[in-house]
Formats: C-alpha cells, structure tokens, sequence
C-alpha cells in the first residue's frame, strides 16, 4: 500500500510571501440605480429608529447588539461598512454571525450617529473620468459605497442565541456525562464588582442586570465562568441544581478543583424561565447544550481465528521505535514495557483499559496481529499514557473530574500533550474520542477551535477518529458498483462527522474494510464509518485505513484484531482503531524519510 503522506524536510523551500494586493476604490452598490438607493436608504433608517426605540425601553438598559447583514457582493473585507457608519468610536464590531453579518453593539446615541452618516448618502449616481481606461465609472461616497454594501439591520434576538426548546435542553441535560449545565457564551467579559466604577452607567447597567437577573429567579444554581483561551468570548456554565442555596456565582475566574456536584433540578417550569431571562438579556450571545465525551465503540468479546493469547513483540532499548500518545483512559499493564511514561489522573475505579489498550496494541504489534497486508509498518511504538478520560459507564466519573464540563477536560487536554512534547518530544497523538451533542452544528464548534489551538501551540498533531454511525443508520455494504455506491450514499443519514473531526490543524481518519474478509469489499469504507465534508472548514475525513468489517464474518469477526487489558486477542471494528494506525504510518514515514535523507541509521 503506498503511503498518502508526503513528509517535506525542507519547508523553507515551500513557503512564499503571499502578494499583498490593495483594498479597491469605493464601489457603487447602486450605480444607476438611483430610485432603488432611495428606498434602500430610507429602509435602512427605518431599520435604525425601529431598534433605537427597542433599546431606548429596554430594562437592562440601552445597550444591545445589532446584525448588519452585509450584500453578498460586499463580503470583501475592503467593502465592510466601518469607515463611516459602524466606526469604532461609535458602534462598534464585537463579532461576526454567519457568512457576511457582522455583530455590531449599539446603543440609541450611537445608532443615531450611524443613521446621520446613512442620511449623508447622496441619491444621485455620481461618476468620474477614469485615467486608466479614459472611460466614466462610478464614484460613491464613503457613505453611499457603505449604505449600498448593507442588506439590512436587525436587533439580535433570541432565535439568534438559541435553537432547542425547554423539553430537549432538560432531556439532554439529564444525562449525568454532560455535566447538565447550559453554556453561555456573552458578548463582552463581566468584570469584578471592585472594577465597576470604571464602567459608564450603560455598561454597569447592563452588568448589575445580568447578575440580578440570576439571583431574581430565585432558584438554587451555580454560574461559573468556563476556562477559555486566547481570542475567545466568555463562556459561563449555568446549572439549575438542587442545592437549595440559591444562586451561587463563581464568576471572577474558572475552578479546577474536583468537587461533588449537587442534584440536578429537571423542573421544566424554572428551566423555562431562567432560559426567558437568557434568551432576552442583550448581553448574552449564544446558548447552547453541552456535549458528551464518548468513546464510538468498545472491543468485541469474541476470539475469533486467534490464538487466545500472543507473545507481545518486547521493545529493542538499542534502536529508535515511533513515539505516539494515546488519549484515552488508561494502557494496561499488558502493554507495560511499551508505555514510556503516564499522564495519569483518574482513580484505579475510574478506569477503563479496554478501549486504549485496544489502540496501543494496534500501535505496538499491528502486524503481528492483522498481517502486513493490513499493517505494513514494523511492529513496535513507544506509547505516552494520557489516561484523562474516565469511564463513560460510571455515570458521575466525568463530571466528578470536570466539574466545568469539556472546556476543563481540554485544559486537562492541553497540560498532558504540552507535558509530553516537553519532556519526550512527542508530535503525533491518538484521540479516538468524540463529542456528542444534540443538535448537528452549523458553524465551527468550539471543540474543534481548541484542539487546533492545542495542536499549534504544541507543534503537535491529533489524530481524530471521525465517528461511528448508530447501528439503525448504519450504510448497506460498499458495493463493487460505482453507481449503486454513489445512490447508497444519497439516501444514507446520520452519517456526517462527530465533533471535533472538523478541525482544521489536525487529522480526521476514516474507516476501511479489511482484507479477507468475505461480505465486504477489501479497502473500501466501512460502513459504520462517518463521512464529511466539514462544515466550511474545507474537507473531511483527511485519510483513511483499515478500521474493521461493520458486517462480522464466521470466522474473522470484525477482521481486525488486538488485545485485551488481561492480554487476550480479540477482534473490533471503529474509526477508534483506524486512527492509530494513520498516526503510526505517519511517523513510520517520516523515521524512513530521515534515514534517507540523512544517509544514516
């Protein structure tokens, strides 16, 4: 099997200064469209004293936050709107929404400002000799160009910031492994009550609303600010519990510490409310409902064409092996003399070896195992342990760790790859894990946002399974027929990739059959395995190997074999298990591509 991965050993040969080209003159929306400028405009304004009034009345006070829907034809950013109307000094940008709608935030003063500028605009098409062509071209106003690029103004409002109704947000947040707490991002940070003074009477009322608001409901909850990062937006964990001291508000800075959590509260009538609060308070951008950690499968408990047990290949101190990490929840024992180091922070009863051993076996003796057809690269990797995800059957474990739900399991995330890179120069991970979450998203999950960020900081890079279908949705067989692979296809649903797979700075594998395996087509994608593309990122899954037959055969089981945590062989299937493999061929390409290229051993 060829390698796909081309490893450059010289990249300064390959990198070049991108031409930087100007912004453009000003462009006429409108040009000889004099009438329909008219009514643009004059909609426009309409558009302006429509959400003033809103803000004027408001009892948070007059601050909120405006969608400026830009035309298609000004999604460039020389024809944003921010030279003349939205300036920073008056309405200024705080974000963006979907492609071509900038977040402005507004106040009445403002927008009034915004709408003298719009009125400045002239009606009447003005043009100019150009020098190059000699010919007439249209010559706007930095008013007209930036009234013409806007398609509209809207007050942001709560479809905006959430798409769940109360019923699912309290199904979801019943499952003890989501941590039951909404997220809650905002659109500007809160800060401490010492620094309040600082704050002129709009945005201090804006602040003391918020936190009133928790505390007028009158019912026991934790608010606690989630650990974020750099160039994100503040994010609060919300839970209504059963705690019965009201609301408890840790807001100064996140918690690492491991605490018990009280019951959660499922009163649909307060979730209700304290969603109306959130859902009408300008401050708050978006909410949304956790996700799940989970692991896509599980080994199978068959012995299938095996022996029940195999000497381990025993790892040669004398010659460099590939070095790889496994995030997962813990190697076991078996695998001992190939686990150079652990990262280890969960309680022996918090463990599950099967799923990471199952992994690390793959890495260690994938050829052994499963032959060279399947596993062309030499036995033998040295494995870092980053044993930080505790069992997902006991249903308190993950949130008695991270009691600030995934934004502190990426922390916990962070600190064992940025140890292992240290200290063993570790660059290829293996996270065989995905997030659940209860609807499909729309947009870059934050999930995805931090791993890259991970990823760069740590000149690392994570190879990510892209998900198991659920066995109802699972794809017939691959056929030997293109066409009737193209129709299966079609109709097939609940196939695309589970988070984070979308990232862009990492690796998302796929699942293929194995050979030898009669009832499905050697090579071709499994039929359990999720499919892309990714969102607008670009394409996904990135590569693909052998993951294990969906449709078990007689004898050969899912046709991919490794270990058991007591040594025992045993068979499997799941992108879980095509991703180690990339990850090792990965690293068996680039030790071969040194040697050459070196000239040496």
């Amino acid at each position: 099997m060829a390698s796909p991965i081309q490893i450059v050993l010289n990249p300064e040969n390959f990198e070049e200064a991108r031409e930087s080209g100007g912004g453009g003159g000003r462009k006429d929306f409108y040009a000889k469209r004099d009438r329909e400028f008219s009514a643009h405009k004059a909609a426009l304004m309409g558009q302006i004293d429509t959400i003033s009034g809103v803000l004027a009345s408001q009892s948070q006070g007059p601050i909120g936050y405006v969608k400026v829907t830009l035309k298609k034809e000004a999604w460039a950013k020389s024809h944003r709107p921010v030279g003349a109307l939205f300036r920073p000094d008056r309405v200024p940008v705080v974000g963006g929404g979907d492609l071509g709608v900038m977040i402005v935030e507004g106040s009445p003063s403002g927008l009034a400002q915004v709408k003298t500028e719009i009125a400045k605009a002239e009606t009447q098409t003005r043009m100019r000799l150009d020098d190059k062509t000699g010919k007439e071209v249209p010559h706007p106003s930095v008013q007209k160009s930036e009234t013409g690029a806007i398609e509209r103004l809207d007050l942001y409002g709560a479809f905006d910031k959430r798409r769940f109704s109360v019923e699912e947000a309290v199904a979801w947040l019943s499952k003890p492994l989501t941590g039951s707490a909404y997220e809650v991002e905002l659109f500007n940070v809160l800060p401490p009550r010492s620094e309040w003074d600082r704050l002129d009477a709009s945005h201090r009322r804006l602040v003391e609303s918020f936190i009133q608001g928790f505390i007028s409901l009158g019912y026991s909850m934790s608010v606690e600010r989630l650990p974020s990062w750099q160039h994100r937006l503040p994010v609060l964990a919300v839970r209504l519990d059963q705690a019965g001291d009201g609301a408890v508000l840790r807001l100064t800075g996140p918690t690492t510490e491991r605490r018990e959590l009280a019951s959660f509260d499922s009163d649909i009538q307060r979730h209700t409310q304290l969603l109306e609060f959130l859902d009408n308070h300008p401050l708050v951008r978006r909410i949304e409902l956790p996700g799940m950690v989970v692991r896509s499968e599980q080994p199978s408990a068959s012995n299938r064409a095996r022996p029940t047990h195999m000497d381990l290949p025993v790892r040669d101190t004398r010659r460099t092996h590939p070095r790889i990490g496994i995030i997962d929840g813990g190697i076991s024992p078996a695998l001992a003399d190939w686990v150079i180091d652990r990262w280890d922070i969960l309680a022996d009863e918090d463990k599950d070896l099967s799923h990471g051993t199952f992994i690390g076996g793959l890495a260690v003796a994938g050829a052994s195992l499963n032959g060279t057809e399947t596993c062309p690269e030499p036995d033998g990797a040295e494995l870092i342990d980053l044993a930080i995800f505790p069992n997902q059957q006991k249903a308190t474990a993950f949130p008695s760790y991270y009691a600030g739900g995934l934004p502190q399991f990426f922390d916990e995330l962070d600190a064992s790859v940025a140890d292992a890179r240290a200290r063993f120069g570790v660059r290829v991970f293996n996270m065989s894990l995905n997030i659940l979450q209860p609807t499909a998203p729309d947009r870059y999950s934050s999930h995805a946002i931090r791993l890259d960020r991970i990823a760069e900081e740590n000149n690392a890079v994570v190879f990510v399974s892209a998900g198991n279908i659920q066995p109802q949705d699972m794809r017939p067989e691959w056929p030997a027929d293109p066409s009737t692979a193209l129709s299966n296809l079609a109709i097939a649903r609940n196939d695309n990739l589970l988070l984070p797979a979308e990232s862009a700075r990492n690796v998302t594998v796929a699942a293929l059959n194995p050979p030898g395996a009669n009832g499905c087509l050697p090579f071709a994608p499994a039929r359990y395995s999720r499919r892309g593309p990714g969102l607008r990122s670009g394409v996904k899954p990135d590569l693909a190997h052998v993951g294990g037959s969906g449709t078990p055969h007689s004898t050969l089981g899912h046709g991919l074999f490794s270990v058991l945590p007591d040594g025992t062989i045993v068979d499997g299937c799941g992108t879980s298990y095509a991703a180690p493999l990339v990850a090792k061929r990965r690293l068996s390409s680039i030790m071969q591509s040194r040697v050459r290229y070196l000239g040496k051993p």
